[in-house]
């Protein structure tokens, strides 16, 4: 099939076209592909002749009473091609083509072109009158025919003999592999157009080398986006290889290189604390290298917070590696202060490695949270615990350890995401299901049992974090 896109190939010279017509993986013996004019035209000797009804009710109607299958680039089911992809693809796939020459046409003499080149199965007609390239004539025995009662039966059968015949000569097809002996050339190349799931590229030192770049061609250690079209803008730069085998040419940023992903799907395990440095804060977030290898990123709002810059160190939690998408999903492990000076439990997993220890709250801390989520149907919510971010996960709060008032609003409905709460740590560590994954369970509080030492902040700490006015906290 053609890697040619949708877009408006003005302004692209014949290279660019060459290089994009790619053959597709096989050839439909019963497809009959028709290369000719389209609707009314007025032929040389100036009869006028309907080329959709000749389509129609002559060509197609033969190949059909044949066994065979009529196309023509405008009337294939459910194309969403350009008229020269559609064309291109047509020609590629077809057994036989059929190219009227009865009305001169630049695009069905390039459909023309590419059949000879591919040594299809051709056959040629045209109307009584037209004016045929000499050229032609002389390697093909063209089929004439008129439009009337007695031409066009006779058109008819004689296009029917000539497919038989083209069908039975068998002559080997070409599969236009590229003739070169530079196979991989390192260069710096500029985009020339892009979409969704690829981009077209052109070398900057040699306009005549091009390729497409896929989301499969691009770095290991970036992102792969779901539309190429916002990560690449068209006349950017970007650096990789054009390597040719015998698909054709393409451009690769991985080329040559061993997949890392396997490597660190064994180094970051989920819920694992890991070292990592900042190497760039913008805009898109605040990006950071893990020390294992490997890049993730961090929201802005949360390097604000910490007070990152370039080139701090810090710590992050492993949510997720995702190989197919090339992301690893973390987020930062902020140091927070315990409740009443006790310390905290330190779980260090098997897997951990050269990972830092993760560390959990102790049964009997207090502090406050917020529901993240209630869970009606299956009697809990989760709640995300304050000063426990590095946890990664909300905690357990199952409705038999709420307080009365608080089980009568979750009964009803009345407990939303965002709601405020106090709770006490009943367990914390490995869960029973997956030990990778962290369980903090929980039960709320009664004002009455809330202790002094959980309600009071940190030293030092604003009152604007605590949840109080500075009227409260005085």
């Amino acid at each position: 099939m053609s890697g040619i896109t949708n877009r408006s190939l003005q302004g692209r010279n014949e290279m660019e076209l060459t290089e994009m017509l790619t053959r597709g993986p096989a050839v439909d013996d019963e497809l009959v592909f028709f290369a000719m004019p389209y609707g009314e035209r007025t032929l040389p000797n100036d009869e006028v002749a309907d080329f959709d009804v000749l389509y129609e009710r002559y060509f197609a109607e033969t190949v059909r009473s044949m066994g065979l299958t009529p196309e023509r680039a405008d009337r294939i089911p459910g194309t969403t091609e350009s008229p020269l992809s559609a064309a291109w693809n047509g020609v590629d796939r077809a057994g036989v083509v059929v190219i009227d020459l009865s009305f001169p046409s630049t695009s069905v003499a390039m459909e023309l072109g590419w059949a000879m080149c591919l040594h299809k199965q051709a056959v040629v007609i045209h109307h009584e009158g037209a004016v045929v390239p000499t050229n032609i004539i002389g390697q093909v025995r063209a089929i004439k025919y008129r439009c009337d009662m007695n031409g066009l039966p006779d058109m008819q059968e004689a296009l029917r003999l000539a497919i038989e015949e083209a069908r039975k000569q068998g002559t080997p097809e070409m599969d236009l592999r590229p003739r070169t002996g530079v196979r991989n050339v390192e260069a710096i190349a500029e985009v020339v157009w892009t979409a969704a799931d690829h981009i077209y590229v052109r070398d900057v030192q040699n306009e005549l080398r091009t390729g497409v770049m896929r989301r499969t061609d691009m770095d290991y250690l970036e992102t792969l986006p779901d539309d190429m079209a916002k990560r690449f803008r068209e006349h950017s730069r970007v650096r990789g290889i054009f390597v040719t085998d015998e698909n054709g040419t393409r451009f690769s940023q991985r080329h040559g290189k061993t997949n890392p992903w396997p490597s660190f799907e064994m180094a970051y395990q989920r819920g694992a604390l890991v070292r990592a440095k900042v190497t760039q804060i913008n805009r898109g977030g605040c990006f950071v290298e893990l020390e294992d290898g490997g890049k993730s990123r961090l929201s802005t709002a949360a390097a604000e917070a910490a007070g990152l810059d370039h080139g701090s160190e810090v710590r992050v939690r492993v949510h997720r590696v995702d190989p197919a998408g090339q992301r690893i999903e973390v987020t930062l492990a902020d140091r927070v202060p315990t409740a009443g000076g006790l310390p905290r439990t330190a779980l260090a997993p098997a897997n951990a490695g050269r990972h830092l220890p993760l560390l959990l709250p102790r049964p009997g801390d207090q502090c406050e949270g917020t529901v993240t989520k209630p869970v009606n149907e299956r009697g809990f919510v989760l709640v995300d615990l304050d000063g426990w971010s590095d946890i990664g996960q909300p905690a357990f709060l199952h409705i038999s350890r709420m307080t009365s008032e608080l089980r009568e609003r979750f009964n009803a409905g009345a407990v939303a995401k965002g709601d405020r709460l106090r709770v006490e740590v009943v367990s914390a560590g490995p869960s029973p299901r997956d030990p990778e994954r962290v369980e903090v369970r929980l039960r709320e509080v009664p004002t009455h049992a809330w202790t002094a030492a959980a309600a009071a902040p940190e030293p030092g700490t604003p009152a604007s974090e605590t949840g109080m006015s500075e009227g409260q906290a005085a």
